[in-house]
């Protein structure tokens, strides 16, 4: 009945999203076979068909499709109730499967939920031991390697978020503050592409944890990501101003752009794997809990599939990883374990300001894009509040680009003292979770914010600037800071601390009181970093990755 029932929700899905495709493991079923398994699904109408004949072979009874593939050269499958949805040449000998009751088990050596920007870089760096089977387990679509071209325009464009396709149906419509990505590479495939450390004070994490042992894992993801500054010509006349404006605050940050490209950690971590005998790409599936027995995770079970293993590292996302952990009876009130799961959510907060573009500002941009292009993210003013704690910043002035009607900035709070929560609706991995950030409970937390949107006025008011833009068109120039501040605040995309190091993890991010179970992305993180967190929480799997 359950291949049954999800043959049905991946004839549903296929229908509704064209050339999006699973990628499930498989062991070796020889290169003969795979040659006309690919010739037999030509179109997508074959595919179409090839599924709704499973469906019928399912429905009298057939019984054994629960199988998984792992090959390196992608080409188009049938979508299928656990049947391969990719090959990709040389097949992954290290995949064993058991069949157990009339369904196919996978095990492994290590086991990654979630394909975000951690969970990449794990899986690359995990699978570097070639006696060691990775499975990496995505929710969303995997487009294959960079070079095959199939990746969206907007996934690979670093102009802008992108913020309109591949996501998690977590947030509000209203809402974007809590866009997470579902797709390989996660987050990192649609921001801003920001590479920036916290202060040193951020990385004081509880017994091992500094910035003196945690730079070398910052500075070889930077590399990894292959990270640059731009240089001062390749400014656009937007932020050069805002440069020139901010003086010593300003911060003319690396981004991970690559000719052209939105380099996320899918291309940075993972590509160089996909060639690899023992790793799994397990795409378009979605992690239901983790299987645990005598205090030991064992695997987890994955659209109705058990998937075993000796090592599992949740991977999830600040959202998605409490919830993986929390269907699986470990949270404030877990029938398995009492820890604060989803407690302690932070997320930089911030609010927006829109002015028109002068005639002269439209110009220049024009000219500077024919040469060089547009980048969203070059400049960041970083300043410190009255209030802010010593040794870091806590105000952080973001000059964006989006020449049309407008031109906008934006200002945020980069150490905020309030924190929300993250809970289930219900028990299913489909539903939507419930999330309070809980913005601006703390007021001083207002009082930054309205420092940092002040401090974006006025540098709106300098003479550098000035001349590039006209009259605020949002809020407007009779909207008070704190007026503003409290009706529109917005988290920054940057959510962590739902899984925190010292709270729900040891200092090597086990869960407290598991064996064999480990939480490893930005749910772990304590304290929130005075940066952008994408560099932090793919260090932070560099650095896990020595233990694991």
């Amino acid at each position: 009945m359950g291949d049954r029932r999800q043959l049905r929700g991946e004839a549903r899905r296929h229908r509704d999203r064209d050339g999006r495709h699973d990628r499930l493991a498989r062991p070796a079923a020889g290169r003969k076979a795979a040659a006309a398994l690919a010739a037999d699904v030509a179109s997508h109408q074959a595919r179409r068909r090839a599924l709704e004949r499973q469906q019928r072979a399912l429905a009298h009874g057939a019984v054994g499709l629960g199988v998984a593939v792992r090959l390196d050269d992608p080409r188009t499958l049938p979508p299928p109730s656990r049947v391969a949805a990719a090959l990709r040449g040389r097949l992954a000998l290290r995949a064993v499967t058991v069949r157990r009751r009339g369904s196919q088990v996978a095990r492994y050596d290590v086991l990654i939920l979630g394909g975000g920007a951690s969970g990449c870089a794990l899986a690359g760096r995990l699978s570097e031991n070639h006696d060691r089977s990775v499975c990496l387990v995505e929710a969303g679509p995997d487009y294959g390697h960079l070079s095959e071209g199939r990746w969206p325009a907007d996934i690979l464009d670093p102009r802008w978020l992108a913020l309109e396709s591949h996501l998690w149906e977590r947030a509000d419509e209203e809402d974007r503050s809590q866009a997470r990505a579902r797709v390989l590479g996660g987050c990192s495939a649609h921001n801003a592409c920001v590479i920036l450390e916290g202060a040193p004070a951020d990385y004081e994490w509880g017994a091992g944890w500094s910035y003196e042992s945690f730079a070398p894992y910052l500075k070889r993801a930077a590399e990894t990501l292959q990270t640059h500054v731009l240089p001062d010509d390749e400014l656009t006349p937007w932020h050069r101003a805002f440069r020139q404006a901010g003086g010593d605050d300003s911060i003319v940050h690396p981004v991970n752009i690559v000719d052209g490209v939105r380099w996320h950690s899918g291309f940075a971590y993972v590509d160089p794997a996909r060639g690899r005998g023992n790793l799994t790409i397990l795409a378009d599936t979605l992690v239901d809990r983790v299987l645990l027995e005598d205090g030991r995770a064992v695997g987890a079970l994955a659209d109705g599939r058990e998937l075993q293993a000796a090592v599992v590292v949740v991977s999830a996302s600040a959202y998605g990883s409490p919830a993986i952990l929390l269907r699986s009876g470990i949270g404030p009130e877990g029938d398995v374990a009492q820890l604060p799961v989803g407690e302690g959510l932070v997320d930089h907060v911030g609010v927006g300001a829109a002015w028109e573009p002068t005639e002269r500002l439209v110009a220049e941009t024009s000219a500077h894009e024919a040469e060089h292009g547009l980048y969203m993210g070059q400049v960041t003013v970083a300043a410190r509040s009255r209030s802010c704690p010593p040794g870091t910043r806590d105000v952080f002035v973001f000059p964006a680009l989006d020449i049309g009607p407008e031109i906008s900035g934006a200002a945020f709070a980069m150490k905020p003292r309030s924190r929300g929560s993250v809970r289930l609706t219900a028990p299913e991995p489909e539903a939507p979770l419930a999330i309070d950030h809980g913005f601006l409970c703390d007021e001083r937390d207002t009082e930054v914010l309205v420092e940092a949107f002040e401090r974006l006025r006025d540098l709106a008011e300098s003479d550098e600037v000035r001349p590039y833009r006209g009259a605020e068109l949002r809020p407007g120039a009779e909207i008070g800071a704190e007026e503003h501040v409290r009706a529109t605040a917005r988290g920054f995309f940057h959510p962590v601390g739902t899984c925190a190091i010292g709270s729900v993890l040891d200092e090597r991010c086990r869960v407290l009181g598991f064996e064999n179970l480990y939480v490893v992305d930005a749910s772990a993180i304590p304290e929130i970093p005075s940066a952008n967190t994408n560099l932090t929480t793919v260090a932070l799997a560099e650095r896990a990755s020595e233990w694991l």
